[in-house]
């Protein structure tokens, strides 16, 4: 998997260079079949590109690339396009009009690989060679218009002028779309975040506890970790409702959900089961540690306010403990924390209770006082 990203990667940073040297290749052939070009120089300039792309993709395929950024990497290899242009420049010997086209195949990938500063330096570059070679055609008496020559060149300075110009437009547009497209894998990230919540409490629903129950237990039967799971239950909510109103125990239920998953881990997945239960995964947990966790969710949640019910002036909750077992599947380890709820609830809720091996409560923490 690796080595195929690395690959990826290797063809995505390639694939613009290939594709500019392909037609500058394919232009030079056509000028030749049209007579633009002696067919010697448009052959020895697609064999010289070839190279260069053959140079250029063993860079890249064998990490030497990867040691400088990719706008250095673009950078050298318009560096070299120019020089085997000044060089087809002067081989070609009367100028051909089928040049300044290559020179813009050139600066239009420049355009869309580097910034404004790093293309103007190159097309000061590109035009200096550019120059010399037609310097050269002229102090040896090669048979070229000079009024041609030099509007050609004024022509190509100035296409320079403006694809460099340009290049800072498509740098910001490529800015501000990476933003946009972050910003919309982020909102994506945020509606499936929400679409996983409970709307009242705004912890984790049903379906998506089941699924990371499911997640959590492949994993720990893979490496061989503990994972244990707690039922959480909100005590006398139903008399909340009764004697305050739903809004008191809508209240009621935002308190304890924030209360009991501020006591665990950012590793750690709480949710709703349904209706005022609450299920808590831990993974990495053995039974001990889960009991001493749940404990700890009992007196976070116990020192939460409410409206006084039967003497009671502080939230509380009732939990049962389990440890997944090898081969156990969520319905079996849910079973037995549900087991180990229900003794908690007849021994008086208001406590923490783990079942052992056996099925008998192993573990029970004590009760806190029966008015608070």
């Amino acid at each position: 998997m690796k080595f195929a990203i690395k690959g990826m990667e290797h063809w995505r940073r390639a694939l613009p260079a290939i594709g500019s040297v392909s037609v500058m290749a394919l232009v030079l052939l056509l000028a030749a079949l049209i007579g633009q070009i002696e067919a010697g120089v448009a052959g020895a300039g697609c064999l010289a590109l070839a190279g260069l792309a053959a140079l250029f993709h063993a860079l890249a395929r064998f990490g030497y690339s990867a040691r400088i950024s990719e706008a250095d990497f673009a950078a050298a290899q318009l560096a070299a396009a120019f020089l085997l242009l000044a060089w087809l420049t002067y081989a070609s010997g009367d100028n051909p009009a089928v040049l300044p086209v290559l020179y813009l195949v050139a600066m239009l990938y420049g355009m869309l690989q580097l910034d404004r500063a790093r293309l103007g330096a190159l097309a000061t570059l590109g035009a200096v060679m550019h120059g010399t070679a037609l310097f050269m055609l002229i102090d040896q008496g090669r048979g070229v218009d000079l009024a041609a020559v030099w509007t050609q060149f004024g022509a190509l300075v100035l296409a320079f002028a403006w694809f460099t110009y340009a290049a800072g437009i498509v740098l910001r547009l490529r800015a501000r779309l990476a933003e946009a497209h972050r910003r919309l894998h982020d909102l994506g990230l945020e509606a499936n975040d929400r679409a996983s919540r409970d709307t009242l409490t705004g912890v984790y629903h049903h379906r998506h506890l089941m699924e990371a129950l499911e997640r959590e237990i492949a994993r720990a039967e893979r490496v061989g970790k503990p994972l244990s799971i707690a039922r959480v239950d909100l005590d006398w909510l139903g008399s909340v409702n009764e004697t305050h109103g739903t809004t008191a125990g809508d209240i009621a239920l935002k308190r304890f959900t924030e209360a009991a998953a501020g006591a665990l881990r950012d590793v750690d997945v709480f949710g709703r089961y349904g209706g005022k239960e609450f299920l808590a995964l831990m993974p990495d947990t053995d039974l001990q540690g889960a009991v001493i966790a749940a404990e700890r969710i009992r007196a976070a949640v116990g020192r939460e306010p409410i409206p006084e019910v039967k003497g009671r002036r502080h939230l509380s909750c009732t939990l049962g403990v389990a440890e997944h077992r090898r081969g156990e599947n969520t319905r079996l380890v849910i079973g037995r924390a549900e087991a180990g709820l229900n003794y908690a609830k007849a021994a008086g809720r208001d406590r923490v209770v783990a079942l052992d091996a056996s099925g008998t409560p192993a573990t029970a923490g004590a009760a806190a006082p029966a008015a608070r």
